[in-house]
């Protein structure tokens, strides 16, 4: 009788996964920097919205995920919660990300931004629950 393999699971599942890039707004003529929350977790039924509280300060940028929202599109879709923000008049230099849970979980990364390239300098280590993707450099 053969054995029954045991199921390996990940060591790290994330929650979220934040897409970072750049970009040009051909309206307002401006570059900015754009963040893009997505959830791990598809839904069937409906294409949620994640309600997040963003603030800027001086070098400093977070996000707090409060939690969700009722999709604005009356067409039913699957597929991740979503979230998109776009961040004008940006200086170059490091800035200090902070993406909070509701459970007041932070995960902190560090990221440099210099020209066209941004650089992840530093990420949390233990408690991460948010993979963060710099696209395009």
């Amino acid at each position: 009788m053969p054995r029954k393999l045991q199921r390996i699971e990940p060591k790290i599942k994330y929650d979220f996964v934040l897409y970072l890039s750049k970009g040009y707004d051909e309206i307002k003529k401006q570059k900015f920097l754009k963040f893009v929350f997505e959830t791990t977790q598809h839904f069937l039924a409906f294409n949620y919205e994640l309600d997040i509280d963003v603030s800027v300060g001086d070098g400093e940028i977070t996000f707090e995920v409060l939690g969700f929202k009722a999709p604005t599109s009356p067409i039913s879709r699957s597929g991740p919660a979503r979230f998109e923000y776009n961040l004008y008049d940006y200086k170059e230099g490091s800035y200090s990300l902070t993406v909070v849970k509701k459970e007041k979980v932070k995960n902190t990364f560090v990221i440099l931004i210099f020209g066209d390239k941004i650089t992840l300098k530093s990420e949390p280590r233990k408690n991460k629950f948010v993979r963060l993707n710099i696209v395009g450099n």
